[in-house]
């Protein structure tokens, strides 16, 4: 992660970008950049080290939404955590940033409680160890590009249950997301394992599967998962899934 001390705020509304600055200043960060809209956001971006975005999405001549899409396709910034301030409250339309890779978003007006809040989360998501247990090199790799959006780092893979077990003896891990399917030991029996070991079966651990019949799922979650995906899963899915366990 870029420099988490560094903070844009992007918004053209004079009053709400000072109001902002200046909780962000209570919170205890210093270094606060601003911008008017999403072009002056990108010239910022381009020239300073910025850990963390909280944009507007109503702006003139680029929008927060447009100004998230610029930086998705920017190998060099694409993973600079992004929290939109919106003025929308359909829940739909707000999740259609999450799509694209914000973070989280907070309708406008917001709490000063709720805004440290966010900010924190998205913080400690940075020094949370995950592992990703997938068979498919191609879905593993979407799975952590996935979980980068949202603002998480530390992330190993492992391509079956084997692997995974060998590499929980020698690391600390805060999360686990296991495939249901895979050769050599599936999902099902890795979780078996993880809960029967006293040092590893209170690690929060999720189920990716292909199976939409709930009855079949619940066998993951009477074998001690906390919740399952059903795939294919978006940004979306993680970050609800995975803010409800771990935060």
């Amino acid at each position: 992660m870029n420099n988490v001390n560094n903070i844009l705020v992007v918004e053209d509304s004079d009053v709400q970008r000072e109001v902002c600055i200046d909780r962000l200043k209570e919170f205890g960060f210093e270094n606060i950049y601003s911008a008017t809209n999403g072009i002056e956001a990108l010239e910022v971006l381009r020239n300073n080290s910025i850990g963390l975005i909280l944009s507007d999405w109503d702006m003139p001549e680029m929008n927060g939404l447009e100004l998230l899409k610029n930086l998705k396709n920017d190998t060099s910034l694409q993973r600079t955590p992004f929290i939109f301030l919106t003025s929308h409250t359909d829940k739909d339309k707000n999740r259609e940033a999450m799509a694209y890779g914000a973070v989280d978003y907070m309708v406008k007006p917001s709490s000063p409680d709720n805004l440290k809040e966010k900010i924190e989360i998205i913080l400690k998501r940075g020094i949370r160890n995950i592992l990703i247990v997938e068979d498919s090199d191609l879905q593993r790799e979407i799975s952590i590009a996935q979980l980068q959006q949202i603002g998480f780092e530390r992330i190993t893979g492992a391509a079956n249950g084997n692997e995974a077990l060998e590499y929980l003896e020698n690391n600390s891990i805060d999360f686990i997301l296991s495939d249901w399917e895979m050769p050599e030991m599936n999902g099902l029996e890795l979780l078996k394992k993880v809960k029967e070991n006293p040092s590893l079966k209170n690690i929060p651990f999720l189920i990716l599967t292909v199976h939409d019949d709930p009855e079949k799922n619940q066998e993951a979650i009477n074998l001690g998962a906390l919740d399952y995906i059903v795939k294919p899963l978006t940004p979306d899915d993680l970050h609800l899934k995975i803010r409800k366990t771990l935060y």
